[in-house]
């Protein structure tokens, strides 16, 4: 890691694949580290620009507008920063806009070690696109080729022109047989094309990688059949024994072929490396390290979780260790196609609150794969979209819980999917349906949302500057939409669940009784705290504690009221829809409207019409949504915030 306190103004870029956002920080008068402005720009990655660094460079001069500094000189940035404020003494840059991997396992059998060979893959933008096991090979052997000819989906075909890509080889515990290895290798080796026949333009084309992850003892076994035939780069065992799994090193061979391959190949990364003072970090790594802290500042469990347009991410810590889940090609627009292909149309199609067939929903997701830069622009759109999130977010947790089933005690979401939605009350609706909060350690959960996404920004600040990391992140970086209270228990719907009693600062005190099914907000002042005393009722739980056991914070730290207040979910968990349409639709359309997160108006003019020939009164318009809490927040430093809706479309704004 690289620190220096003389890196005091430092700009921040974040590569992604549909937005470039550029940060800077310095230190104001001379005590604290803040944001001081902030500037955001679709990628250019693509043509007619195709070099990473256009978007730097147009959001350059309009962060100069916006400061009245001089950050360019003669095209190059002006370091360090001199005593009338010009400049800036580092650049360092984060990047998830490369694009996955694809990787295909090569395993014994596919349980045990193949997951955990998934497993391995998908902490890292790679893709497990196929896993091939010994049962494969045996119905459809290379080696027979010249009998049985190759067929359409033959696995071996695929490594005749596999690149970008890379295998990943594992199987066997330590101590475990060997043969079955050795026959993998043996039927790679001969499946790869001999060299002597490669069409020229292939001759400069690096060897196919190879990460062998399995049984120590095969590994002479494994080099002597394929170290002249590929890339052979040998790790450590990701399951060294049958109770122990070893990811790291698999990940991170994996994480340097994906650098090799397709970071490195990005146009204008060379440029963007060049710039930076620290190597470019990998988003999923800054935000790892975000988390890590988190945990250690609040001395908890949590929960980060970044959903993009072409990756997921979502990241596990405490004190001390943290796990990860990174779901490559698997996002709101760009990845879309294979959240499809992986959830499938219903487990989608059950999020949305309006009467809409599965082929429509189809074809909404692969017009957005195909034009993954557009918006929504409807009410419609947008709740589509928010459906698709919630699958998104289902899917990465359930990954992540096969690594670690834990819960956490703060939540903190970013992605443009969460932090673009136009009402703070959408993302945490996103975030109750989709997230399994049942296993608190008391029932309560903190619930952040990085408004301005530079949480990732952060990360990469802190290899250079953790002082100004902390502060920015703390300062800055989030935001608390509320403290969660979730009831565990089995209810007849509207029956008593518990009470709950706020105690605030002035001495007033607020009393409510929340009953089965209820998903409700109570709001209070922004930066108000109160004293929260819980009496659940006789068969209801509030997080490991025996049933009907109270809660009161009266001899600890007070809650704070975030921007939208105290949540209470009474759903029950795990949340359950009903098979029957109609009953689905009028608890979705309940939920949304309990919290705020769309209004009565608002879903009804999504209903399909009326058939011809009946008559409906029309619906008066809604009123104009409530502002929420954006009236009594303040920002405290010059960041744009562009709303990618239409205005005209849609009413909140």
């Amino acid at each position: 890691m690289y620190t220096d306190t003389k890196f005091r103004c430092i700009l921040i870029a974040d590569c992604g694949v549909e937005y470039t956002r550029l940060s800077l920080v310095d230190l104001i008068e001379g005590e604290l580290y803040r944001l001081v402005a902030q500037h955001e720009l679709p990628s250019t990655i693509e043509t007619p620009f195709s070099n990473i660094m256009g978007a730097i460079q147009q959001a350059i001069p309009v962060l100069e507008r916006k400061t009245g500094r001089q950050l360019l000189q003669a095209g190059q940035l002006r370091i360090p920063q001199g005593r009338d404020g010009q400049g800036l003494d580092a650049f360092v840059a984060t990047c998830s806009a490369a694009g996955s991997l694809p990787v295909l396992v090569l395993a014994v059998t596919a349980d045990i070690t193949a997951q955990s060979a998934v497993r391995a893959i998908e902490g890292t933008y790679a893709v497990p696109f196929r896993i091939v096991t010994m049962e494969d090979i045996l119905q459809d052997n290379p080696l027979d080729r010249e009998k049985s000819g190759p067929s359409e989906n033959s696995w071996w075909q695929v490594l005749q022109d596999f690149f970008p890509g890379s295998l990943l080889m594992v199987g066997g515990v330590g101590g475990g047989n060997t043969t079955p290895l050795r026959t993998l290798a043996r039927v790679l080796g001969e499946a790869l094309p001999p060299r002597a026949t490669r069409l020229e333009e292939q001759v400069g084309q690096p060897d196919l990688p190879v990460v062998y992850a399995g049984n120590e003892q095969a590994q002479k076994v494994v080099e002597q059949q394929l170290a002249e035939r590929v890339d052979l780069r040998i790790v450590e065992n990701v399951r060294p024994h049958l109770r122990q799994e070893e990811l790291p090193p698999a990940r991170q061979e994996i994480e340097q072929i994906f650098s090799q391959q397709i970071l490195q190949s990005l146009d204008g990364y060379e440029e963007l490396s060049a710039w930076s003072q620290t190597p470019v970090q990998l988003s999923y790594m800054s935000l790892q390290l975000i988390t890590r802290f988190l945990a250690a500042h609040h001395q908890s469990q949590v929960l980060s979780l970044d959903v993009g347009s072409g990756a997921t991410t979502m990241i596990w810590a405490d004190p001390e260790q943290s796990k990860r889940v990174v779901l490559g090609n698997f996002g709101l627009s760009y990845g879309i196609g294979r959240v499809l292909a992986q959830c499938g149309v219903e487990r989608i199609r059950r999020w949305i609150p309006f009467p809409i067939p599965a082929e429509q929903v189809r074809a909404w997701i692969l017009n957005q794969a195909l034009r993954y830069r557009t918006t929504p622009t409807t009410i419609r759109d947008l709740l589509i979209q928010q459906a698709v999130a919630r699958e998104v977010l289902a899917e990465a947790q359930s990954k992540l819980q096969e690594q670690i089933p834990a819960g956490a005690e703060v939540i903190v979401a970013t992605g443009g999917g969460l932090i673009r939605a136009p009402r703070w009350s959408q993302s945490l609706a996103i975030l109750l349906d989709a997230l399994d909060l049942s296993q608190t350690q008391s029932g309560l959960v903190n619930i952040y949302l990085d408004r301005s996404g530079i949480l990732t920004s952060i990360g990469v600040l802190a290899t250079i500057n953790p002082d100004a990391a902390a502060s920015v992140l703390l300062q800055d970086g989030l935001f608390q939409l509320g403290t969660c209270l979730i009831p565990l228990g089995q209810g007849r719907a509207g029956s008593r669940a518990l009470t709950v009693e706020l105690e605030f600062t002035n001495g007033m005190r607020q009393k409510t009784e929340v009953d089965w099914g209820e998903l409700l907000i109570i709001p209070f002042r922004w930066g108000t705290e109160a004293h929260l005393t819980v009496k659940p009722a006789r068969r209801t739980k509030l997080g490991r504690g025996p049933s009907g056991q109270p809660l009161t914070t009266k001899e600890g730290t007070r809650i704070q009221s975030g921007l939208l207040g105290l949540i209470i979910d009474a759903r029950g968990r795990p949340l359950e829809l009903p098979q029957d349409d109609n009953q689905r639709l009028a608890l979705l359309r309940s939920w949304l409207e309990q919290t705020g997160a769309y209004t009565e108006a608002e879903l009804d003019s999504v209903l399909p019409p009326p058939p011809a020939g009946e008559t409906t009164e029309q619906a008066a318009p809604g009123p104009k949504a409530p502002v929420e809490a954006e009236a009594v927040v303040e920002a405290e430093s010059d960041v744009e915030t562009e709303a990618p809706m239409d205005k005209e479309r849609l009413p909140w704004e």
